[in-house]
This record gives C-alpha cells, sequence and structure tokens, in this order.
C-alpha cells in the first residue's frame, strides 16, 4: 500500500497558523507601546511651601517709617521646580465679585504711582540681591528663575502704590498699580486676620503641588 503526500492539505493550515502568529505578535505590539504612552504622562513635583501674607506693616528706613504690605512664599521642601512651569492662584474671600486672581510665567506689568518710581516685571519676583532687584533684572521675574529649598518669591508694595480701582473682576491700573493688587483680586478689601488662600499648580500636569488658607498678619 502507498502512501500519498498531499501537499494541498498542508498548505492551508501553515497559512492559517502563521496568520495566528501575525495577529499574536501585533496585538502584543500595540499593547506594549500603549503602556508606554500611558507612562510618560508628566508627573507632578512634591514641594512644601510657607506662605505669609501681611498687610500695612510700619518699617522704618533711613530715620523715617512707612506702612507696606507683603507676600512672602518660600519653600521649604521639595524638588527644583523652574517658574516657567507654576501658576499661583489666590482668593480673597472678601472680594467684591471676582475672587479668584491668577499668576501666570508670561504675566507682565508696570507697578507703582504713574508719578513716581515704576517697576516692569512679573511678581512674585525671586528675593536674590545676588541677582539684582525686581525690575532692574528680568531674572528676577516669577517665570525666569527655579524654586528650590530656601528660595523665596516675594511681591511688596506700599500704599502710595495700591491705587488700582477694582471694579469686580479686574485693576484699573490707570492711577497706579501696586504688586499686591496683582496678587490678589480687590487686595483694598483685605484686613490683617482675614483669610486668603493660595494654591501652586503645576502647568505639565494640571495638578495642585500646594493649597493653604493663609491668616493675613
Amino acid at each position: 500500500m502507498k502512501m500519498l503526500k498531499d501537499s494541498k492539505a498542508v498548505s492551508p493550515v501553515i497559512g492559517v497558523m502563521l496568520m495566528l502568529v501575525v495577529t499574536v505578535i501585533l496585538a502584543a505590539a500595540v499593547s506594549s507601546t500603549s503602556s508606554g504612552l500611558m507612562k510618560t504622562t508628566d508627573a507632578a513635583p512634591t514641594a512644601v511651601f510657607d506662605v505669609k501674607v501681611a498687610k500695612d506693616v510700619e518699617q522704618e528706613m533711613g530715620g523715617y517709617s512707612f506702612n507696606t504690605s507683603y507676600m512672602v512664599i518660600k519653600q521649604v521642601t521639595g524638588d527644583a521646580i523652574d517658574t516657567k512651569n507654576l501658576k499661583i492662584v489666590t482668593t480673597n474671600y472678601k472680594a467684591y465679585g471676582q475672587q479668584t486672581r491668577e499668576k501666570l510665567p508670561s504675566d507682565s506689568h508696570v507697578y507703582g504711582d504713574p508719578n513716581g518710581i515704576t517697576q516692569e516685571g512679573n511678581v512674585p519676583y525671586w528675593n536674590n540681591v545676588a541677582y539684582g532687584y525686581f525690575g532692574s533684572n528680568p531674572l528676577v521675574d516669577f517665570g525666569n528663575y527655579t524654586v528650590k529649598p530656601g528660595v523665596s518669591m516675594t511681591a511688596q508694595s506700599s500704599p502710595a502704590h495700591e491705587l488700582g480701582v477694582w471694579n469686580g473682576t479686574d485693576y484699573d491700573t490707570t492711577a497706579g498699580f501696586g504688586q499686591m493688587q496683582d496678587m490678589f483680586a480687590d487686595w483694598g478689601n483685605v484686613s490683617k486676620g482675614d483669610f486668603v488662600n493660595v494654591k501652586i499648580v503645576d502647568l505639565k500636569s494640571n495638578k495642585v503641588i500646594f493649597a493653604s488658607d493663609v491668616e493675613v498678619m
């Protein structure tokens, strides 16, 4: 009895098996690519900040006294973060109309009384005299420096410069514009003992990395 080899019957089986192998390989490749894309999502940096806000604090300089208001955001611990990737959101619970105000690294304003000294830049500035004072060196403008443990971001102005008129949504800066007005909505309506909220947001991940109610000193 002769055994006949039927090559026509074997070819379709091998073809089906090859198709199954290719399908499995493609599925594995797609799954691997998808997992890789999911892992590339930017993780928010971590940081702890100490925030102080003061209204009309008496100071002395050169034999005379004056009142000043200020905000200091100091990083205590955490990652080094380029401020071009940060947004600061403040809330004045007593503000007329819109209560929140955002500070972005792309912002820039002219601060001061039009009849006196004016400074152009973006607060909160880097409080580092080694790089010069705010208004004289763009390197200290918010968005142009990196925060890390020990670095302080500052905004400061006197009543003589806080002349912008809050209209419920923004300031009319014709008469003047103070740095604290830039940081808070309706700053003129803030008093010592009030609470304001400060958030620091990572723009890459759009996640809040710091949030706290702060009592005004």
